[in-house]
C-alpha cells in the first residue's frame, strides 16, 4: 500500500484510483485522471472545519497536480464528518451528496446541537465541534443506489444507527479492488478504547448496522474514526460487544428505579467517566436511546411517582 506524504496528512492508496487521508476523521479520495491531465476528485466527508478541508485540498493538489472537485459525498450530517463542506464547496463549486435525512442536517445543522441536548442548545455549545456551517445539498443519494463515475464505482450501503440515515460507501477502482467507507457505521479498535460509549441514536438500527458491515466483501474497510482494516469480522464482534456490555450495564444500574439523570451518574461512576458539557449531552442522550431500545424489547419499564419519569429493569422469566 503506497503512501505519500504531503501537508502534513498521510495520504493512503488503497487501489487504483482509491485513497484514504488517516486523520481525525479519516478522509476519502476517488481520483481518476483525464486525458486532458486534469485529476477529477470526489471526497467522502470533509473533516470538522474549513482549515482541515483547506489541508486536504491543498494535499490533493499536491499528490495529483491539477484537480477539479467534482463532490463531496457525506456519510452523514455530524460536524466532524461535514464542517469543510461550505469552504470546499464555495472554493470548487462541487456539488454536495448526502441522504434524504443528512441533507435537512447539513442545510440546517442547528438540528444537529438541539438532537444533542434535546432542547433549545445551550450557547456554549454553538461551537464548530457541534454547529458545522450550514451548506445546501445538490444531489440526494439513497440506500442500494449505485453510480459509475467512469472508471470508479460507487455503492451506497445504509448503515442507521450512529446517525438516523447514514450511508457507508462501497468503491470499485478499475483494478476491481474495493475500499468501504463505513462512516460511523463501526469505530476502530482506538476509537473505541478511548470511548467505550459512542454516540447512538438507535441501539437495534446500529447492531443491524454493525453486521451488515460485517457481510461487505472488499479489500479494505475504513472507519471513520480509527485504523485502516483489511478485515472486519473481529471489528464488528468488538463493536457488538461494546453495544451487549452497555445494554447490560444500564440494566444492572436501573434494577432499582432510576431518573435518567440518575442513570447517567451512575453509567458514568461505572464507567470511570469525568462529565463535561459535551459527555454530559453525547451520552446522555445515548442512554436515552438505550432506554427507548431496552423499553422496546420488554427489557425495562418507565413510571412516574413523584412528578418524577423512573426507569427500571424488567425481571427476566426462567
Amino acid at each position: 500500500m503506497a503512501e505519500i506524504q504531503c501537508q502534513n496528512f498521510t495520504l493512503r492508496k488503497l487501489s487504483e484510483g482509491l485513497f484514504v487521508f488517516l486523520g481525525p476523521t479519516n478522509t476519502g479520495v476517488a481520483a481518476q485522471k483525464l486525458s486532458s491531465g486534469l485529476t477529477e476528485i470526489y471526497l467522502i466527508d470533509t473533516g470538522e472545519d474549513a482549515d482541515f478541508a483547506k489541508k486536504i485540498y491543498q494535499a490533493c493538489q499536491t499528490a495529483f497536480g491539477q484537480i477539479k472537485v467534482k463532490a463531496v459525498i457525506c456519510t452523514h450530517a455530524h460536524a466532524d464528518h461535514i464542517g469543510g463542506n461550505a469552504w470546499i464547496k464555495e472554493k470548487t463549486g462541487c456539488e454536495i451528496w448526502a441522504s434524504k435525512a443528512e441533507k435537512s442536517c447539513a442545510e440546517t445543522p442547528q438540528l444537529q446541537a438541539q438532537s444533542f441536548y434535546g432542547a433549545f442548545p445551550l450557547p456554549e455549545i454553538d461551537i464548530p465541534y457541534f454547529h458545522a456551517p450550514e451548506c445546501n445539498v445538490d444531489k440526494v443519494i439513497f440506500g442500494g443506489q449505485k453510480i459509475s463515475l467512469g472508471q470508479i464505482d460507487l455503492e451506497f450501503v445504509p448503515l442507521p444507527g450512529h446517525s438516523f440515515d447514514m450511508l457507508g460507501v462501497l468503491a470499485s477502482g478499475p483494478d476491481k479492488k474495493k475500499a468501504f467507507f463505513a462512516g460511523d457505521g463501526i469505530f476502530g479498535r482506538s476509537m473505541l478504547k478511548r470511548f467505550w460509549t459512542p454516540f447512538i441514536v438507535d441501539v437495534r438500527s446500529f447492531k443491524s448496522s454493525i453486521e451488515r458491515i460485517g457481510k461487505v466483501a472488499a479489500d479494505y474497510f475504513v472507519p471513520s474514526h480509527g485504523g485502516l482494516y483489511d478485515q472486519i469480522s473481529e471489528l464488528a464482534e468488538l463493536n457488538l460487544i461494546s453495544t451487549i456490555s452497555n445494554e447490560r450495564l444500564i440494566e444492572e444500574i436501573i434494577q432499582e428505579p432510576k431518573t435518567q439523570e440518575e442513570l447517567l451518574k451512575a453509567f458514568a461512576d461505572a464507567s470511570e467517566i469525568k462529565l463535561r458539557l459535551s459527555q454530559f449531552m453525547l451520552i446522555g442522550s445515548t442512554l436515552r436511546s438505550y432506554l427507548t431500545y431496552l423499553h422496546v424489547e420488554g427489557r425495562a419499564r418507565y413510571f412516574f411517582e413523584d412528578n418524577k419519569m423512573l426507569w427500571q429493569a424488567v425481571k427476566r422469566r426462567g
